[in-house]
């Protein structure tokens, strides 16, 4: 069920609309990731949607993400075209904020503050930031509402300076259990010690290699590894050590104090109710924060699970592409489920109704969708 198949650009269009007041919420110890560089592409020209928790998402249901991963050709059965994960361009990557945009930055003015309970406060310029020695890397993006189907995830390329050694100068006291950031939106959350400190957590200042656009939380935002977006503000602007365990926002609406990804996985095409004819592709991605992808498997009508052929990314905080092709034995309608297992040895196992909500901590549901096989065309 994992044979090649032919070569091809393709496009999910899918709308990650949220029905109830609280479906979506957002935000993002293991080995450092390889460096990466892509294209440069055209920063976006469209609004956010405020009334969904963190991260950045197209909450008003705007057709928000165009994929164009290409698989292996059938006349070169070796030869995978596109050698790294599928990028989501930034204008099609999704915004989101839980108030309304701030006010444009003017980084002259600018700056970042780390404080609280600290040996030596730190207040840094937007230069300061940028002089630090830079860091590249591929990372996925999920919002924590991201429901079953839908499109609050995005992969890219950012840019920025590694946190903890500027942590390692202000002196983290003994009495701090929590680090509570504050942001231009007047947006704040806060987070366990042991998420902050990863030597991966990075300032980011830069996305696809431009400065980030801003909805994307120019001048400056924070990415801890293994985190959905609500606990990694954009337009961030203060850092401060506390002693207890402050809740934002969202945590106060009931939505998870942890934001710990889940694993989980997405059929990207044919898009739902597709007719389909003959044998097919069928592809998506799967994603699990820090913990890598080890398998991707495809059921057809509740039927024996099939494993498909994955590519991986430069580290497990991207995204993993998979991939298979199956001829369907008989026409009229059939669904095709899709479930991930990471390397600790979860496997997804429930199935979620399309759209279903992430309340309260992200969701871990299989993805499905339905088709319509129709029979070859007579020559």
């Amino acid at each position: 069920m994992s044979a090649p198949i032919s070569r091809r650009d393709f496009l999910l269009l899918v709308t990650g609309t949220a029905g109830a007041t609280l479906i979506a919420a957002c935000r993002p110890l293991g080995s450092r990731e390889a460096p990466h560089t892509v294209p440069t592409l055209v920063p976006p020209d469209f609004r956010t949607t405020p009334g969904s928790p963190g991260g950045d998402s197209a909450a008003d249901g705007r057709r928000a993400q165009a994929f164009n991963f290409t698989v292996p050709d059938p006349n070169h059965s070796d030869l995978i075209v596109s050698r790294q994960p599928l990028i989501t361009p930034v204008d099609r990557f999704y915004v989101q904020s839980w108030n309304v945009l701030p006010d444009p930055v003017d980084t002259a003015a600018w700056s970042l503050t780390i404080d609280g309970l600290v040996d030596r406060p730190l207040t840094l310029s937007y230069e300061d930031v940028l002089a630090f020695e830079p860091v590249e890397v591929m990372r996925t993006l999920e919002c924590i509402g991201n429901p079953v189907g839908g499109n609050l995830i995005g992969n890219q390329t950012w840019a920025g300076c590694r946190l903890r050694p500027l942590l390692d100068e202000a002196g983290i006291q003994p009495e701090a259990i929590r680090a509570k950031f504050t942001a231009a939106d007047r947006y704040m959350t806060s987070i366990d010690l042991e998420w902050i400190l990863q030597e991966d957590t990075l300032l980011v200042y830069a996305m696809d290699g431009q400065p980030l656009t801003h909805e994307h939380g120019y001048p400056l935002r924070i990415m801890m590894p293994g985190l959905y977006g609500q606990k990694m503000p954009k337009w961030i602007q203060r850092i401060e050590f506390i002693p207890d365990r402050y809740q934002g926002y969202w945590e106060h609406h009931g939505w998870s104090d942890v934001c710990e990804v889940k694993t989980n996985s997405q059929i990207i095409l044919p898009e739902n109710l597709s007719t389909v004819t003959g044998a097919f592709a069928l592809q998506g991605w799967a994603y699990a924060g820090k913990r890598r992808i080890i398998a991707v498997e495809v059921s057809v009508d509740d039927g024996p699970w099939q494993p498909c052929d994955l590519l991986e990314g430069p580290s497990p905080l991207a995204w993993t592409m998979w991939w298979t092709t199956w001829t369907p034995e008989r026409t009229g309608a059939f669904r095709v489920a899709v479930r991930a297992t990471d390397e600790t040895g979860f496997t997804q196992s429930r199935l979620g109704e399309m759209l279903e909500s992430a309340y309260p901590d992200g969701t871990d549901a299989i993805h499905s969708l339905a088709y319509n096989a129709q029979p070859p065309e007579e020559s």
